[in-house]
């Protein structure tokens, strides 16, 4: 029996998890040899994979400087985070009648692993928690097609941890967010769910200096 051929590696899909949830700022220049040594990665990989979330705007490239951290575009951030709220409100209704016990067991078990990354975690614990509650939340929803789509437009509508929750109440609020979702997925309640996890979205903004919220509020604190 031939042997297996190693999974191949998604090295752009590393790349976006290292920025979005490391130390780096929006704007913020990027050196290929540092990413290399970071990634144990080649040149010409790194560069394939600088150039391919440039094309998703995770990252800029700017001719003969090289490539920087996208800073957020608020009005392209306002329509991605709308597209966001369609797909995993569909999505989430779509999943609740596939959720026996032992699903929403699993997932009480990951809002409480954020609320813990809250308090004892980094930037990274909070957004790889955060991360897994969704998604796993959606791993139930029968369109897997629409679970990649919902993976892909967050990747392009998503804030840095540290513009995300800016301050200890942020983090809170999203907490809280997660277990009024939990809450109405255990109550079997689509109205309340669909209002939930549409609010949860469409105020990811909101923590951005000097701009309004996507559904026009001024600034305050959610996920």
């Amino acid at each position: 029996m031939p042997a297996r051929r190693p999974p191949k590696r998604q090295l752009g899909l590393e790349l976006a998890i290292l920025l979005r949830t490391g130390d780096f700022r929006a704007g913020e220049w990027l050196r290929q040899i540092d990413l290399e040594h970071r990634l144990n990665a080649n040149r010409f990989e790194v560069r394939t994979a600088l150039s391919e979330l440039a094309l998703r705007g995770i990252v800029e490239h700017v001719p003969f400087r090289g490539f920087r951290v996208a800073v957020t575009d608020m009005k392209r951030l306002k329509d991605l985070l709308s597209i966001r709220a369609l797909l995993e409100v569909d999505a989430a209704l779509a999943a609740m009648p596939h959720l026996d016990e032992a699903a929403l067991a699993k997932l009480e078990a990951l809002a409480a692993a954020f609320e813990h990354a809250t308090v004892h975690g980094s930037y990274a614990d909070w957004s790889q928690t955060n991360l897994d509650f969704h998604d796993t939340l959606y791993s139930w929803t029968p369109n897997r097609i629409q679970a990649e789509m919902i993976i892909e437009a967050r990747d392009r509508a998503r804030l840095w941890p540290k513009g995300l929750w800016p301050s200890f109440a942020a983090l809170q609020q999203s907490a809280a967010g997660h277990r009024r979702i939990l809450a109405a997925l255990t109550r079997r309640d689509p109205t309340v769910l669909a209002a939930e996890i549409r609010s949860h979205i469409m105020e990811s903004a909101v923590n951005l200096p000097s701009e309004e919220a996507p559904d026009g509020r001024a600034n305050g604190t959610k996920n």
